[in-house]
């Protein structure tokens, strides 16, 4: 690729900034205005760009909407992993809370990213099966900390398993009233509920197995 440079900038970083403004236009029109209001047109007046420059970056729409989800989702994924790092030789609880305390604060700090993860990703098609596949992944991350802090017999794997994705399921439904205002709670309140929430789930599946 051409590494000509124009006014001191280099034409790969030109390149690379005309992405990253794609990127964060989708994330504004799709955080505030919905998945309706995020057409290509949208997104390039958005970026300032004329929309030739879109092919440049992304092979269309789902293209960059994918990229947009898969972003937040790391973000939330890493962040998730440096709460559980933060907690280590915890309980259970401790160790749930700690988790869902640092995905909450991705949203908080961002709350376009919130809103793109749990309202608009399941509206679009490509999304939808993303966040789908999240959840599952979610799910098995329940799992395996109740396996670690239980002793939960291989029996129970369906019952773990049911359990596991009502949690993940529950806890997506109660954000999504939270950012609503339907859900009158402080983040904290809310990690902590979801806390409590695991450590009876797991408790049962460990004290009654099926």
């Amino acid at each position: 690729m051409s590494s000509r440079t124009y006014g001191g900038v280099t034409a790969d970083r030109r390149r690379a900034d005309r992405r990253t403004a794609l990127l964060e236009a989708a994330l504004d029109l799709l955080g505030t205005e919905g998945l309706r209001a995020t057409s290509l047109r949208a997104v390039c007046a958005r970026a300032g760009l004329n929309p030739r420059y879109f092919y440049e970056n992304f092979t269309g729409l789902d293209a960059l909407l994918t990229e947009v989800y898969d972003r937040i989702i790391t973000e939330i994924t890493d962040a998730v992993a440096q709460g559980v790092a933060g907690a280590p030789d915890a309980d259970l609880r401790t160790t749930v809370r700690s988790a869902a305390a640092a995905a909450l604060a991705v949203g908080t700090a961002d709350p376009r990213k919130a809103r793109v993860a749990l309202i608009e990703a399941p509206a679009s098609p490509v999304l939808r099966t993303r966040q789908r596949a999240a959840h599952r992944r979610n799910a098995l991350l329940v799992i395996d900390y109740a396996r670690t802090f239980y002793d939960i017999p291989p029996t129970a794997d369906a019952q773990l398993h049911f359990t596991a994705t009502m949690l993940v399921a529950g806890w997506s439904e109660n954000l999504i009233a939270w950012l609503d205002g339907d859900l009158p709670a402080t983040p904290s309140t809310l990690a902590d509920m979801f806390a409590d929430a695991a450590e009876a789930l797991a408790t049962h599946a460990a004290t009654h197995p099926r």
